[in-house]
C-alpha cells in the first residue's frame, strides 16, 4: 500500500484532530504532500508535526470553512506551496445536543447548513478546478450515518448529512467524465473529540484510523472506477 499517494499534493479539511487528523496523517504515510486545513492552530500544528516526525510532508492552513474566501485561499496556498492538488478530504464538521424541530432556534439551523453542508459546497466549488487542471483528482466528502437514516432530534445535523449525499451525487454526475470522482463517507459513532463526552458517547465507537482507512481508499486509484457513492462504515450498526 506504501506510496499510493506519492508525488500528489492533499487538503484535509477539519485535520486537526479526529478523522482528520487520522486521514492526514494516513495519506501523508502513502506520499502525499499534505495541507492540514482548521480553525484550530494548536492542534493542527500538532498534526502537522506527527506527520513530519514519521517521515511525511505537511502544513498547516488556518481555514474557515462557513467562509467561501477563506476556502478559495485555502485551494490557492495548496497549489502555491505544493504546485497543485490532487486528493481532498472535505471533513470539518460540527455536531450539537440533541432537540427536537419545535424546539430548535434558528441560529442553530443556520450554523450547522453553514458548517456541515455550505462548506462542502465551497470545497468543491474550488478544489475541482484546481484538479482539472492537473488532469483529475479524487475527493471524499464526510456525511455520517444520519445523513442515510436521519434521526430524532438530529433534524438540522441529519439535513445537513443528507445534503452532503446530494452534492455529492451532483458533482459526481458533473465531473466524473472530466476525471474527477467524488465520494462520501458515512461513518456511525467514532472515538472523536467531537463525541467524546456527547450525548452520542456510547461503547460502540470506530476509531478515527478505521475511517480513515476508507477515506484513502475512495481518493486513491484502487477505487479507480467508484464516484457518487455513499459509503456507510459503521461496524454493522446503524447510526
Amino acid at each position: 500500500m506504501a506510496g499510493r499517494f506519492e508525488g500528489k499534493v492533499a487538503i484535509v479539511t477539519g485535520g486537526a484532530s479526529g478523522i482528520g487528523r487520522a486521514t492526514s496523517l494516513r495519506l501523508a504515510s502513502e506520499g502525499a504532500s499534505v495541507l492540514v486545513a482548521d480553525r484550530d492552530e494548536p492542534m493542527g500544528t500538532e498534526t502537522v508535526e506527527l506527520i513530519e516526525a514519521a517521515g511525511g510532508t505537511a502544513s498547516f492552513e488556518r481555514v474557515d470553512v462557513r467562509s467561501e474566501e477563506s476556502v478559495a485561499g485555502m485551494v490557492a496556498t495548496a497549489v502555491e506551496r505544493y504546485g497543485g492538488l490532487d486528493v481532498a478530504h472535505n471533513n470539518a464538521g460540527v455536531v450539537d445536543r440533541v432537540m427536537r424541530i419545535t424546539e430548535m432556534a434558528a441560529d442553530r439551523w443556520d450554523r450547522m447548513i453553514a458548517t456541515n453542508l455550505s462548506s462542502v459546497f465551497y470545497c468543491l466549488k474550488h478544489e475541482v478546478p484546481a484538479m482539472l487542471e492537473r488532469g483529475g483528482g479524487a475527493i471524499v466528502n464526510t456525511s455520517s450515518g444520519a445523513g442515510l437514516h436521519g434521526g430524532a432530534g438530529l433534524a438540522h445535523y441529519s439535513a445537513a448529512k443528507h445534503g452532503v449525499i446530494g452534492l455529492t451525487r451532483s458533482a459526481s454526475d458533473e465531473f466524473a467524465r472530466e476525471g474527477v470522482r467524488v465520494n462520501a463517507v458515512c461513518p456511525g459513532l467514532v472515538d472523536t473529540p467531537l463525541v467524546q463526552g456527547s450525548v452520542f458517547d456510547v461503547d460502540f465507537k470506530a476509531d478515527p484510523s478505521q475511517i480513515a482507512e476508507v477515506v484513502a481508499w475512495l481518493l486513491s486509484d484502487d477505487s479507480s472506477w467508484v464516484s457518487g457513492q455513499p459509503i456507510e462504515v459503521n461496524g454493522g450498526g446503524r447510526g
